[in-house]
């Protein structure tokens, strides 16, 4: 079955007119949204390795914030030494036995 020459001008008429741009546009459409969205990615990727750049300055410097303005090491241990000293004497204190001329006030 052969078509008839103007149903056959029709379709490549068609395919000409309208079926050519439609799928020149629309492959145009799919280059543009995929460089847009390239685009967009490389966009986040560049915010996020900047944010996350700045998140590790602010944390090295509330370290070091931390590290000047609270109690240092050395201290620490001087304030143990003294808190031992004293419990110590208290110890000693309450070691000794009672004077038998006292009453007892605990009672």
């Amino acid at each position: 079955m052969t078509l008839p020459v103007t149903q056959t001008v029709d379709v490549i008429w068609w395919i000409t007119a309208v079926e050519i741009p439609a799928v020149a546009s629309l492959f145009w459409l799919h280059w543009r949204m995929r460089s847009e969205l390239l685009g967009r990615v490389e966009q986040l990727r560049t915010r996020e390795e900047t944010d996350a750049s700045d998140l590790r300055d602010a944390l090295a410097a509330f370290k070091l914030d931390v590290a000047r303005n609270y109690v240092s090491i050395p201290y620490l241990k001087d304030v143990e030494k003294r808190l031992t000293g004293h419990l110590l004497r208290i110890e000693a204190k309450l070691d000794m036995p009672a004077i038998p001329g006292k009453k007892d006030l605990s009672l």
